[in-house]
């Protein structure tokens, strides 16, 4: 088994919203529990985006990091799982074991 470390500075948190905005909204529209907010926002992903996109220019740089660690390993299962699909459309063969994310 090998274990890979990337450190991560300076990432664009736009670009990652409108990644993350379509899983997001997935996510929202099969919870139940998202409630009204979540079921107007869930049917509505460029209202969503906008959204994401504004909450996170209003929070500091840490703070900005902190969600981030918090979403990856809340997803750390999904991430794993798209990960591998990655790599078996591109012909790899692997086995990702884990997954997870802190701040220093």
């Amino acid at each position: 088994m090998i274990e890979l470390k990337i450190l991560v500075d300076d990432l664009d948190y736009d670009s990652v919203a409108e990644f993350l905005v379509p899983a997001l909204v997935e996510s929202m529209a099969k919870d139940q529990k998202s409630g009204l907010l979540g079921g107007v926002l869930s049917g509505n992903s460029d209202m969503l985006t906008s959204v994401a996109r504004t909450l996170l220019h209003t929070m500091s740089q840490d703070k900005r990091d902190e969600l981030l660690v918090q979403l990856i390993n809340k997803n750390r299962d999904k991430l794993l799982e798209k990960g591998m699909h990655a790599a078996h459309e591109k012909g790899i063969r692997v086995q990702l074991c884990d997954v997870t994310a802190k701040k220093f």
